[in-house]
């Protein structure tokens, strides 16, 4: 065989290669075509045998432990849990029966393969939230994998059972970052239930200074629960560690109102600008007019989030306009532009033009819109 004919037996080889590949992902493309079309019909007549049933109980005589591993059938039961609040969910909890579906994929759940039906179970037992998954939820917190243990965490506050709370935080030591983000938002879910173990857990931590304590305090401030404001305001005198001092100022300002003043404005003269600059928001947060006199400092302090957040502050405060006003008239460049920038952000510009356009503008509106009319240079 010549070396043209070989080469022309090689083409039509590769041609016909590409052919029967082509034609392979055409016809595996109409197969999943088919199958999610077939899946959404299934959810769509799930949908409405479910919702027949809760409003009309005794509507399930066609659903057999069968559909317990049709994932159509998980998705319908879970779209209709997060619709159900109350004694409707006493009606879900017969579906739950009749199909056996906890059993099920608890049973998916502790089997070692494959990974996507593990998976799976765990996310489906997290989001439909029945108590009778406590026990294998629980059993999962140390699984091998992580997002199983956090999709564990996750259903076990849903459903609202504080005896995870004490396991989550002995856990969190032995977890990566990623985890223990994960976890705290968990803990969040469980509300006031979980305010005092995770108090109890950061005056014990609070001078480690890793993600998972920070987490947690913030945790404290996503639950709003004023009572842990004298705790946090003790801790900030004694934490040594710069982020968990960060998120103890943004927790207090959140939950620690008149009473965080006092550590607070302690907090304001600190030498790091991170400090600096957080504490500023947090005073606007708490919305106390007495802080004016500590914002009107930071309008000049080096740190440009210091600055930028005093005067985002003031701009919140009864009084703190005028102070903001009268800054436009300082001899310092960067005090100026704070003021000037909040001022525009509090929409105190676009009010100032209006009047200007109305011809009921007073002296403040001509020298904020001219300030921010000015060149560079002419301002400086």
């Amino acid at each position: 065989m010549s070396a043209f004919e070989i080469a022309i037996a090689a083409m039509i080889t590769m041609f016909a290669v590409s052919a029967a590949l082509l034609v392979g992902v055409v016809v595996l493309k109409w197969v999943n075509g088919k199958r999610r079309r077939a899946r959404e019909r299934r959810h769509a007549a799930y949908l409405k045998l479910l919702s027949k049933h809760i409003a009309a109980p005794g509507s399930i005589e066609g659903l057999t432990f069968r559909q317990a591993g049709d994932d159509a059938f998980i998705d319908a039961l879970i779209d209709i849990r997060h619709t159900l609040t109350g004694l409707a969910t006493d009606e879900l909890t017969q579906v739950l029966d009749r199909t056996e579906l906890i059993a099920y994929q608890s049973a998916r759940l502790r089997s070692r393969f494959p990974l996507g039906r593990r998976l799976r179970a765990v996310v489906s037992l997290a989001e439909i939230g029945d108590a009778r998954a406590a026990k294998v939820l629980m059993e999962h917190l140390d699984d091998r994998v992580p997002e199983v243990r956090v999709q564990s965490a996750r259903g076990l506050a849903r459903m609202r059972y504080t005896p995870a709370i004490d396991i989550i935080l002995q856990r969190f030591d032995t977890e990566s970052p990623w985890v223990q983000t994960r976890f705290a938002e968990s803990l969040a879910l469980f509300g006031r239930d979980a305010v005092w173990p995770l108090t109890a857990y950061i005056r014990v931590h609070h001078q480690q200074g890793d993600v998972g304590i920070t987490e947690m305090i913030r945790v404290l401030g996503v639950i709003g629960d004023s009572e842990v404001g004298p705790t946090l305001a003790e801790l900030l005198y004694t934490v040594e560690n710069v982020e968990v001092k960060i998120a103890l100022i943004e927790t207090l300002g959140i939950v620690g109102g008149p009473m965080a003043l006092r550590p607070l404005r302690r907090m304001s003269q600190s030498s790091d600008w991170r400090v600096r600059a957080k504490t500023a928001a947090a005073f606007g947060e708490i919305g106390d007019p007495s802080v004016i006199p500590v914002l009107n400092e930071g309008l000049s302090d080096p740190s440009w989030w210091t600055r930028r957040n005093s005067a985002a502050a003031l701009a919140d405060l009864p009084g703190g306009l005028d102070v903001l006003y009268s800054a436009l008239d300082s001899p310092d460049e960067f005090t100026r532009d704070a003021a000037a920038e909040a001022l525009a952000d509090s929409g105190e510009l676009i009010a100032a033009r209006d009047r200007l356009e109305a011809g009921g503008s007073d002296p403040r509106d001509m020298r904020l819109v001219g300030y921010m009319h000015q060149p560079t240079e002419a301002v400086a």
